[in-house]
C-alpha cells in the first residue's frame, strides 16, 4: 500500500478517422440524426439527377422538332422536383442545426464532467485561456463538421457512385472517364494531408496561445497599468497576433491549393467526359438524348464532391479542435475505491513517507513526509513559503496523488475512498477565497444545497458575516460578481468561513483562514474558528503565527520535511525553529 502506484499512459493522438468514429459512437440518437441527414442529402442529389434526365429528354425532343406540347409534362416534373428540393434543403438546414446542437450538448456535458473529475491537478497543466478555448471554441467547430462535412462526405460518396454507375449503363467508356476523375478527388486530401495537418496544428496552437495571453492581460490589467507595462505587453500581444496571422495565411494557402485542385479535377472530368461523348456521338455510338444526359449528369456526378469540398473548407479546423476535446475525455480518471472509513466521530489523518513533486519541478515539495493527526486534534503547519504546507492539504483532498507513500483517513488510503466521500469529509477555508458569479445565498449553499434560510443565517452570524450581508442592496440575494469582486477581501473571507461552518464536516482545513480579515474582526472570527474546530480533526496552515497559538500541536516545516514539532508552549520555550519564527514575526510587526 505504501509503494509507488502506476499511472495510466497518456492517451495516444487521435487521427481524423478516429474523430469521426468517436463522434458516431457518442449516442444512438446522434447516429440516427446523422443517418436522416444523409438520406436528405441523397434525396437532394436524386432531384438533381432526375432534373438532369428530364431536361436532357426535353431538349432532345425540341432539337428533334417536336412541339411544345410534348415537353409539358417534362417541364412540370422539373418544377415538381425543384419544389421538392427546396423543401428538402429547408429541412436539411434544420436537421443539420439540431444534429450539431445535440453533438455539442453531449460533448459539453462529457467534457465538463470530465474536467470536474480530473480536478485541479489537470487544470494546472495548462493555462486558463487554453482550457476555455477547448471547452467553448473547440466544441463550436462541431457545427460545420457534424452539420455539414460529415454527412456530406457520406452522401457525396454514395451520390457519386450512383451517378457514375448510371453513366456506365449509358456508355462504359464515358463512365470510366468520369470514374477515373472521381477517383482523383480522394487522392487530393491524401496528398495535402501532411501539409494541412501540420499547418492546422500550428494554427490551433497559435490560436489557443493568443487567446490565453489576451485573457491573461485582461485579468492582469490593473497590474500592467500600475507598473506602466501595458504598452510593452501590448507590443508582445501584437507580435503573437502577427505570428498567428502568418500561421493563418499559411493554412489558408494550403486550403486554397486543395480547393483549386478539386476545381481543376472537376473541370477536367466534365470536359473529358463531354469530349468523349461527343466523339462517340459522331461515331454513331450514342444518341443525342444520351449525350445530353451525359452532359448534364457528368457535372451532377461531381456536384456532391464539390459540395464536400465546400463543407471541408468550412470545417478544416474542426479535426484538431475536436482532437483536443477527445484527448481530454481520454485522460485517465483519478483512481478511486469503494472503501468506507466507518466514522463514529472525528477521524484520524496520517501521512506515511509521502513523496510528491509538482509537475515541471526538480525538487520535491514533500520528501518522505510523515505526520499522524489524532482524532479531534488541532495541528498547525507553519514555516516559510515553499516549505510544503499547502501541499499537505492538497494531498489530503486528493487534488494530487503522492508519487510514493500514502495519505490515510482512519487508516484507509484516500485513494481507496470514493472521491465524493473523501471530499464530503473535509471542509476548507483557503486564503485564496473563490466566490462564483451569483448571489451570496448561492455561494453559501455550495456547502449544503438544501440549507434553510435559518441555517444560512446562523453560519453567517458565526462567521461575523451576517451584518454586512444584510446591509448589501439585496441582502443574501445580492450578486457578488465574478470571483466575488463586488466584495472586499475580508468580506469574501468571512463568506468562505460561513460556507465551511455550514458544511459541518469532521475534518477541517484552515489555510490562512483569517489572512484577509481586518484586525477589528480577527479576534471574533478566530473565536468562531476555534469553536468550529472543536470536536473536529483540524489542519491549520498559517503564516501569521498569532492564529495558531490555540493549536494542540505545531509542526514546523522546512524543505518538505518536519523540522520541529510539539505543543506551542514547549516549542516557544525551546528556542528552536518555531521560537525563531515567532521572534522574527513579532519583530517585523513592531
Amino acid at each position: 500500500m505504501g509503494g509507488r502506484r502506476e499511472t495510466s499512459p497518456h492517451p495516444r493522438t487521435l487521427s481524423g478517422e478516429n474523430v469521426i468514429t468517436r463522434l458516431l459512437a457518442m449516442s444512438p440518437r446522434i447516429r440516427w440524426r446523422l443517418a436522416g441527414l444523409v438520406l436528405l442529402l441523397l434525396s437532394i442529389t436524386a432531384t438533381y439527377i432526375g432534373q438532369g434526365v428530364l431536361v436532357a429528354q426535353a431538349l432532345a425532343r425540341v432539337f428533334g422538332g417536336q412541339g411544345a406540347g410534348s415537353i409539358v409534362w417534362l417541364v412540370a416534373a422539373v418544377v415538381a422536383l425543384q419544389l421538392l428540393r427546396s423543401g428538402a434543403l429547408a429541412v436539411r438546414d434544420g436537421v443539420a442545426l439540431r444534429t450539431s446542437a445535440a453533438v455539442k450538448a453531449e460533448l459539453r456535458r462529457r467534457l465538463t464532467a470530465k474536467l470536474l473529475r480530473l480536478g485541479p491537478a489537470h487544470a494546472q497543466r495548462g493555462r486558463t485561456g487554453s482550457a476555455q478555448t477547448t471547452l467553448v471554441d473547440s466544441i463550436e467547430t462541431a457545427d460545420a463538421y457534424v452539420g455539414k462535412f460529415l454527412p456530406q462526405m457520406i452522401a457525396a460518396v454514395l451520390g457519386a457512385v450512383a451517378v457514375t454507375a448510371y453513366l456506365f449503363m449509358l456508355d462504359p467508356l464515358v463512365g470510366a472517364v468520369v470514374l477515373a476523375c472521381a477517383l482523383l478527388l480522394p487522392v487530393l486530401p491524401l496528398l495535402s494531408d501532411r501539409v494541412l495537418r501540420d499547418r492546422n496544428a500550428a494554427w490551433f496552437r497559435g490560436y489557443k496561445g493568443l487567446y490565453a495571453e489576451n485573457l491573461d492581460a485582461l485579468q492582469g490589467m490593473a497590474t500592467l497599468k500600475a507598473f506602466n507595462a501595458s504598452g510593452r505587453r501590448g507590443a508582445e500581444l501584437g507580435h503573437l497576433a502577427g505570428q498567428f496571422c502568418r500561421d493563418s495565411i499559411r493554412l489558408m494557402a494550403a486550403v486554397i491549393g486543395y480547393v483549386g485542385g478539386v476545381a481543376f479535377v472537376i473541370g477536367l472530368g466534365t470536359a473529358v467526359a463531354l469530349g468523349t461523348g461527343a466523339l462517340r456521338l459522331a461515331a454513331g455510338e450514342l444518341t443525342v438524348t444520351e449525350l445530353l444526359i451525359i452532359l448534364l449528369l457528368t457535372a451532377e456526378s461531381f456536384r456532391p464532391l464539390k459540395e464536400l469540398e465546400a463543407a471541408y473548407h468550412s470545417s478544416y479546423n474542426a479535426v484538431p479542435s475536436l482532437k483536443a476535446v477527445f484527448e481530454i475525455l481520454d485522460s485517465p480518471d483519478p483512481a478511486q475505491g469503494t472503501a468506507d472509513p466507518s466514522l463514529t466521530g472525528p477521524p484520524s489523518v496520517a501521512f506515511e513517507d509521502v513523496l510528491f513533486t509538482y509537475r515541471d519541478r526538480d525538487r520535491p515539495a514533500l520528501d518522505g513526509f510523515r505526520l499522524a493527526i489524532e482524532p479531534g486534534e488541532r495541528v498547525a503547519l507553519v514555516g516559510r513559503s515553499g516549505a510544503g504546507k499547502t501541499t499537505v492539504a492538497s494531498l489530503l483532498l486528493r487534488f494530487f496523488d503522492p508519487e510514493s507513500g500514502r495519505v490515510t483517513v482512519n487508516g484507509v488510503d484516500v485513494r481507496d475512498l470514493p472521491l465524493d466521500r473523501l471530499r464530503a469529509l473535509v471542509a476548507v477555508v483557503s486564503q485564496d477565497t473563490y466566490l462564483f458569479h451569483g448571489t451570496v445565498r448561492r455561494n453559501l449553499a455550495l456547502a449544503q444545497p438544501g440549507a434553510t434560510d435559518d441555517q444560512l443565517e446562523a453560519a453567517a452570524r458565526a462567521a461575523r458575516a451576517h451584518d454586512f450581508i444584510a446591509a448589501l442592496p439585496d441582502g443574501y440575494d445580492t450578486v457578488v460578481g465574478e470571483r466575488g469582486l463586488k466584495l472586499s477581501g475580508g468580506e469574501r473571507q468571512r463568506i468562505a468561513i460561513a460556507r465551511a461552518l455550514l458544511k459541518d464536516a469532521p475534518i477541517l482545513v484552515l489555510d490562512e483562514a483569517t489572512s484577509s480579515v481586518d484586525a477589528a474582526n480577527e479576534a471574533a472570527i478566530q473565536h468562531a474558528l476555534d469553536t468550529l474546530s472543536g470536536g473536529r480533526t483540524t489542519l491549520m496552515i498559517a503564516h501569521r503565527l498569532s492564529t495558531v497559538r490555540t493549536a494542540d500541536r505545531i509542526i514546523v516545516m522546512a524543505d518538505g520535511l518536519i523540522a520541529e514539532a510539539g505543543p506551542p508552549g514547549e516549542l516557544l520555550a525551546g528556542q528552536g525553529a518555531y521560537a525563531r519564527l515567532v521572534a522574527a514575526q513579532d519583530g517585523a510587526t513592531r
